[in-house]
């Protein structure tokens, strides 16, 4: 009986503990926030006031201030005469233009003056066997029935090809040339080879105007984009140079979209006073997109995200509290904070 009664309060015992145990984890679990792993380092600073702008940086060159040339019409490209670097004279011819049918235009040319130059010869040797026929007494009549027929064929066959190159002619463009207005050194030439279909106002070569070196970069600036942005410059061998946006015409657009070409952004350098760069110098273009001064800002590495938005951990009292936040712009290292945390607030920060 004694040995029963044992059992019974064993087990009694065996399942208050297992139950303080199980109620006593639950509490645990409920009271752990999840912030980091465990061998994560947390760190801690204050929010502050600081001024934040949206930068974006692309890879730019100094190159000479130029002036871009194009033929005004539409054609196949016969060549370009010119390099860059070379030095050309008021009047040289830098490319030529051509339209579809040059080169049979040209054939027909060379045919129709040499059949003739070959009719000449042979009408005339016809008339001296008629000629030779007469004297020698012979019948004529039938001899220049055969000559006058022979002269027709070879005058049909010769006013066809005449025909055929007046056709041609009609909608050719004939031979058209970009000509140098002033002394100068070539810039840059198009790489498009010979007999390559070009569209009217497609630049085929550019020329040092003798201006002040411009800016570019092969990064796209739209006009209306530049428009926006906060202030864009650049920085050459460290100096800072403002810029003045170098708009396309809508033509040169569309040159430009109908030949898939990569635009670049060009741009003056505003004011360049006694700063020293150099034509091939490299450029950092900055564009700053936003710009707010003396906002509230954290780190962005202190925030934290859930389903339910955006969040940081405040330390006040020795105590770890969550608090909501709504953000601002940021530039990537720290964050405008609009709502949710006050200045001087210390925060955790991850690292």
């Amino acid at each position: 009986m004694f040995k029963k009664i044992l059992i019974l309060v064993l087990l009694t015992m065996c399942v208050c503990v297992c139950s303080a145990c199980s109620n006593g984890a639950e509490e645990v679990q409920e009271d752990i926030p999840l912030l980091e792993p465990a061998n994560a380092k947390v760190e801690t600073t204050y929010v502050s006031k600081m001024d934040i702008s949206q930068v974006e940086i692309h890879d730019g060159a100094v190159i000479p201030s130029f002036d871009e040339f194009s033929f005004d019409v539409n054609g196949y490209l016969y060549g370009v005469f010119v390099e860059p670097g070379d030095k050309v004279y008021k009047g040289d011819v830098l490319a030529g233009l051509v339209g579809h049918d040059h080169q049979a235009i040209l054939d027909l040319e060379d045919e129709i003056k040499e059949l003739e130059e070959n009719n000449v010869k042979l009408f005339e040797s016809y008339d001296l066997e008629l000629e030779l026929t007469r004297l020698n007494g012979g019948d004529v009549s039938e001899k220049t029935i055969e000559t006058r027929q022979k002269k027709e064929l070879a005058e049909f066959e010769l006013q066809q090809k005449k025909d055929r190159l007046a056709r041609l002619k009609e909608n050719d463009i004939g031979y058209v040339s970009i000509v140098a207005p002033y002394d100068s050194v070539v810039v840059a030439v198009s790489s498009a080879g010979n007999n390559s279909y070009i569209s009217k106002g497609t630049a085929i070569v550019a020329l040092d105007n003798g201006k002040d070196p411009m800016i570019t970069c092969n990064y796209f600036i739209s006009e209306s984009a530049y428009q926006k942005e906060y202030s864009c410059y650049a920085m050459v061998r460290g100096q800072r140079l403002e810029l003045e946006y170098i708009p396309y015409t809508k033509n040169e657009l569309k040159v430009i979209v109908n030949n898939g070409i990569s635009p670049a952004t060009k741009f003056e350098i505003k004011d360049l006073k006694d700063e020293e760069i150099y034509v091939g110098d490299y450029a950092s273009v900055i564009e700053v997109k936003n710009f707010k001064a003396d906002v509230l800002a954290i780190p962005q590495n202190a925030v934290y995200a859930d389903a339910t938005g955006q969040f940081v951990y405040e330390i006040k009292d020795g105590e770890r509290i969550r608090r909501p936040v709504i953000l601002g712009i940021s530039d990537n290292a720290n964050v405008e904070v609009v709502e949710g945390l006050e200045e001087g607030a210390c925060i955790y920060v991850k690292s």
